[in-house]
């Protein structure tokens, strides 16, 4: 009797257990759905509010707060490449991949105190206007189209790639169905509400992704026995130091990065200045970016730390891109999966977003405004969202393409933006910089760029023993950029120096690193913008001196 008792006590608390993982499991259905829901519905809700005209639909109306503004950069930046791709780069290689987001300490100041100011009071809408203003007509039209090209295989293509991967790795959704799902999704909101409808879901998902993301770094790192115990097992995991001529990260390279990549992807990528050019006050826009620097600091603790983890745990993954999905599956508990999920979904939501909403505003105010001067404010909406809706369509097509191949995310993603990122750098830099940089250098930088990467890769790095020992993407890159500021200075020297009274407004000035005078007094104090940039120039300096000393002493 007593027996059958046990036996039937058994039987009910395994079919109680049953019952609570199947609640669980529907709690982590119920939260990752209702998320999608409540983002969609905010995205059309705020769309109603300023998107009427050509400035309400492309900059928000400049109504933006600072808030909104920096959550809205980390949301546009972090993408599923970062879960999956820098978390699978970091499983090979390690904290070195911090620097990708701890070094945006440098460029993040250039665009604060250098570009930004012109940008803003110059009333530009992207920054191709910025090339025809400054120098002339070709530069805005070619780097219009190289823009669309690159978003689409590189900003949405790939990562719908990635979006794929990471929802099959972790929760067994197949990429045939999430990959146009998730597209839509993005599309519904981005295509009717432009950027007000992105920036505030952007904001929404930047707080989602985060408490994601932490999830799964806490979980993690707990279960190795906590962060100091992980470094004194791994230390040679924890290096951001390599050889110059190591194949994969060299220093110089990674450090060097900043100047061509760096500075193409923060201070002149569309996706990443539009939402500071539809702040409401130029305190706004800035200190946005400031606020998006002191997240940058937490970022390698959810998007590379995982990837050491996962190192420790599962040392002999077949597919480094899988190390995030893993932890995912075996670490979290039921019922903080949906937290996550929609994590995952917040990553490539805001990304493709962001970057849909970038393409329809260079495709209308580059390519199709400068050819129809007199289309209405209404006109110009249409266009946005028809070819919001064509440039989405197109890349899901070829995210499907992309997913027949074997690519590395993280690795795919950074060479093809290294085969833009140097001139553009360059062209930029000089524009505000040297009041003698002419219109013909640019141009002649722009073409040349993609035939000079073309032989510094295949012929200088491949052929040419002295430069062999160091071929690599990020060295490749470092090179192409000094022979781009090379070009850039020896064809002005040559050619007839622009007027000096249209150039002289566009150029970096002391003077102009301070705000307008009517917004001065009201942003002294605990609002002052220096105090805060200080700030965060101290704490990045802590770290790197930490990082430095760790990798010095072990």
């Amino acid at each position: 009797m007593d027996g059958l008792l046990v036996e039937t006590a058994n039987a009910w608390i395994e079919t109680l257990q049953c019952y609570i993982l199947m609640a669980l499991n529907r709690l982590d259905l119920v939260l990752f759905f209702g998320y999608l829901a409540l983002n969609v519905l905010l995205g059309l809700w705020v769309s109603t509010r300023k998107g009427s005209t050509a400035k309400g639909y492309f900059l928000a109306g400049e109504g933006l707060p600072w808030y909104a503004i920096g959550g809205s950069i980390i949301a546009a930046n972090i993408s599923t490449e970062h879960f999956i791709g820098m978390v699978g780069a970091a499983y090979a290689a390690g904290f070195v991949l911090a620097q990708w987001e701890w070094g945006n300490w440098f460029t993040f100041s250039l665009l604060i105190w250098v570009f930004l100011p012109y940008y803003i009071r110059g009333g530009i809408f992207t920054m191709p206007e910025f090339l025809e203003r400054r120098y002339n007509p070709a530069c805005r039209y070619i780097y219009a189209v190289c823009s669309l090209v690159l978003w689409i295989v590189a900003q949405i293509s790939a990562v719908m790639l990635a979006g794929g991967k990471a929802l099959q790795g972790m929760f067994g959704f197949e990429p045939a169905w999430s990959i146009p799902a998730l597209a839509v999704l993005a599309g519904s909101y981005t295509i009717y509400g432009g950027l007000t409808a992105v920036a505030w879901t952007d904001f929404l998902q930047f707080v989602v992704l985060m408490t994601g993301g932490l999830i799964v770094a806490v979980i993690g790192v707990d279960k190795v026995g906590g962060l100091g115990a992980l470094m004194e097992a791994a230390p040679e995991k924890f290096r951001i130091f390599y050889p110059i001529d190591d194949p994969n990260y060299p220093w110089l390279g990674v450090f060097a990065i900043f100047l061509s990549v760096g500075v193409w992807y923060n201070c002149t990528n569309q996706f990443i200045v539009q939402r500071c050019l539809g702040a409401r006050s130029e305190w706004d826009g800035r200190m946005g970016v400031v606020f998006a620097g002191f997240m940058k600091i937490l970022l390698p603790f959810l998007v590379v730390l995982p990837g050491i983890v996962a190192y420790r745990l599962y040392p002999s993954l077949p597919d480094p891109d899988q190390a995030y999905p893993v932890l995912v599956r075996d670490l979290v508990p039921l019922g903080l999966g949906g937290i996550v999920m929609a994590g995952i979904a917040s990553a490539l939501l805001s990304h493709l977003s962001s970057v849909l909403n970038s393409c329809s505003t260079v495709f209308t105010i580059d390519l199709y405004r400068p050819f129809r001067s007199r289309a209405t404010d209404r006109e110009l909406v249409l266009v946005g969202r028809i070819s919001a809706f064509v440039i989405l369509l197109t890349a899901t097509t070829l995210a499907f393409w992309l997913a027949s191949g074997q690519h590395g995310v993280f690795t795919l993603i950074q060479n093809v933006g290294a085969w833009v990122a140097a001139p553009i750098s360059a062209v930029f830099l000089m524009g505000v910089l040297w009041g003698r940089a002419t219109a013909t250098a640019a141009t002649t930088v722009l073409i040349a760029g993609f035939p000079l990467t073309a032989l510094v890769e295949y012929v200088l790095f491949k052929q040419v023993a002295f430069f062999r020992p160091y071929d690599n993407w990020l060295n490749r890159t470092f090179l192409i950029w000094l022979l781009c500021l090379a070009i850039m200075i020896i064809v002005s020297l040559a050619t007839r120096a622009p007027e000096a009274g249209r150039v002289v407004p566009m150029l970096w000035s002391w003077d102009g690193m301070h705000l307008p005078e009517h917004e001065r007094d009201r942003n002294r104090g605990i609002r002052n913008l220096f105090l805060w940039w200080s700030l965060l120039m101290l704490a990045m300096a802590a770290l790197y001196a930490y990082v430095t000393w760790f990798q010095m002493t072990h």
